[in-house]
């Protein structure tokens, strides 16, 4: 039986059955710009518009871009005609460029749907601040307006003139004359550079006074280059992101500073702040850097990679954030400088570094490689302790320690080769520390122990000592061994002390055979000598012979002939 086909649907049964359908709530669709008119062909490589909103390019509304000087003078013969172009302007002296720049965001931000300002190839010339519209993060209307050239070396924005101290080539509404508000919420500036009236990268040389990109709460800059400002970037509240940004021959790279507050959470991914005639960054006494991250960033080539500026600090200089693969390279005078400061739970992680004569400042001594009043609870990892071993690093400059501070307590240092080896090769012992010193673990090739400040006396390199209340001092007979000192260190010097692992230990003048037993000297209780009848094999954890129990301190990790002064040992401190 043949199947029976189904009659053809008509178009009007189409159209019927559709209208008898319940009608859903559509999205109203907006109308759609044309494309903007600075798509020439010199200017196609500008990165599309933002999602958020239109897109404005500031060649539209008058930017020349020739990198030359075109102030509104010469279009316009009174300041009432400027203005009814752009009615943000007060003077004719003001550049066609900065009108230009600052009428597009003024314009996207009152739309209510904020948008994108576009800033083609090109130099353009500017000789005021541009200013970014406040947001309130609870207000409905969606200002935000971003700023996009077309690469970090295409599109450049330029002041030749210093707008003077306080002022910022960009900055949002709310960094002015001490007003209080949340600022500038969610802004990204992108693929552009800055430059300021002064670059410079010679230790010493003035700083400018106008800053460069003053942030406040959730300012995003991606590839943005900030040169020759007094600070490249000016840190203000929380949760800012620098992403593969350059701020280099400012004075200061990054500042946290004075008349602000950080509340942290802040990202500098890729970032590069070397180069800068002060330091990479600095923090004014009443702020402070918290929480924050700095992630395989470049540090140096300046007299310091991070500076505390003098006076007395009103809150901890750095505080809980992380340095992940950062390179604290060629610094003249130091990497963390702040002798009035608190470092404090801070990780440093696959970190290096090295100093380097030519950034330095000469009327400023090199103390240490770090240098704050508190040390507290901050750890060193991986590549960090590349505190150098004194080959291409300068590091015979040290004049006190590579570490100096008031106070250090409970810091880690989990890969303290280098830091332990500078002391032992004389170039600068690893810490100085003339109040409190506890509780600083370190971790080398071979051992692993505590750095501890010397008692009455001193210790000698490869002597046994003991415990001294929160000291250490040679080993006296009769008492139990604590550790063996790998450096000198006068009294009240810190040491090294290994509890744990293979090192060299001072020894009497008898010859040892590898695994023997080894006790403290009768003769100098500091070295050791074989136990009587001493012969076991390394690894063996008895601790007698004939039942007699031994004072031993280790065994013998190798033969030392006879008249030799020292012997490596496998420190068994819980063998007694």
């Amino acid at each position: 039986m043949r199947a029976m086909r189904p009659p053809p649907v008509g178009r009007r049964a189409v159209l019927a059955a559709a209208a008898s359908l319940p009608v859903a709530t559509l999205p109203v669709a907006l109308p759609v710009a044309a494309p903007p008119a600075w798509s020439r062909e010199a200017d196609r490589a500008s990165p599309p518009a933002s999602a958020a909103g239109p897109a404005l390019s500031i060649r539209d509304r008058g930017a020349v871009g020739d990198g030359r000087s075109h102030p509104l003078s010469e279009r316009y013969k009174s300041l009432e005609a400027a203005r009814r172009v752009h009615p943000h302007v007060r003077s004719l002296d003001q550049e066609c460029d900065w009108a230009a720049l600052q009428g597009a965001i003024l314009e996207l931000s009152r739309s209510g749907r904020g948008g994108t300002v576009l800033v083609p190839p090109g130099e353009y010339r500017l000789n005021g601040e541009v200013v970014l519209p406040n947001l309130d993060r609870y207000d409905d209307a969606f200002n935000e307006v971003e700023i996009v050239g077309s690469g970090m070396r295409s599109s450049l924005l330029s002041w030749t003139g210093d707008l003077g101290e306080g002022r910022f080539a960009v900055r949002a509404g709310s960094r002015q004359g001490g007003r209080d508000d949340d600022g500038y919420q969610r802004s990204r500036i992108a693929h552009l550079s800055l430059r300021g009236p002064r670059p410079g990268n010679r230790p010493g040389d003035p700083p400018p006074g106008m800053g460069g990109v003053a942030l406040t709460s959730r300012f995003l800059l991606e590839r943005v280059g900030v040169f020759g400002f007094r600070a490249g970037v000016d840190v203000r509240r929380d949760h800012s992101s620098l992403i593969s940004c350059q701020l280099a021959k400012n004075h200061i790279g990054a500042y946290w500073s004075a008349g602000t507050e950080s509340f942290g959470d802040h990202l500098f991914l890729d970032t590069d702040l070397a180069g800068n005639t002060l330091a990479s960054i600095a923090v004014a006494p009443e702020n402070g850097i918290d929480h924050s991250s700095f992630l395989s960033c470049h540090f140096g080539f300046s007299p310091y990679a991070i500076l505390a500026e003098d006076g007395t600090p009103k809150r901890s200089f750095l505080s809980n954030n992380k340095f992940l693969d950062c390179a604290f390279e060629a610094c003249g005078n130091g990497w963390i400088h702040g002798p009035e400061a608190e470092m404090f739970g801070n990780s440093l992680v696959g970190c290096s570094g090295s100093l380097l004569p030519d950034y330095r400042l000469a009327q400023r001594p090199v103390s240490g490689l770090i240098v704050v009043r508190v040390l507290e609870r901050n750890q060193f990892t991986g590549g960090t302790a590349g505190f150098g071993d004194g080959s291409n690093d300068r590091a015979a400059d040290i004049e006190t320690a590579t570490i100096v501070a008031a106070s250090a307590v409970g810091n880690r240092f989990e890969d303290g080769e280098r830091l332990v080896r500078m002391g032992r090769d004389g170039l600068a012992p690893a810490l100085a520390v003339s109040g409190a010193c506890r509780g600083n673990r370190f971790e080398a090739v071979d051992c692993s122990g505590e750095f501890r400040k010397a008692g009455a006396g001193g210790v000698e390199a490869g002597e046994l000592v003991q415990r001294d209340y929160d000291r250490v001092r040679r080993l006296e007979p009769g008492n139990p061994a604590d550790g063996v000192a790998l450096t000198t260190a006068p009294a009240g010097g810190i040491v090294p002390v290994a509890t744990a692992g293979t090192i060299p230990v001072a020894k009497a003048r008898a010859g040892v055979r590898m695994g023997s037993l080894l006790r403290p000297s009768s003769g100098a209780a500091q070295r050791v000598e074989p136990a009587a009848g001493s012969g076991m094999a390394a690894g063996t954890s008895a601790g007698v012979t004939a039942g007699v129990p031994l004072p031993a301190v280790g065994i013998a990790a190798g033969d030392a002939a006879a008249g030799s002064d020292s012997v490596m040992m496998e420190l068994r401190l819980e063998v007694r």
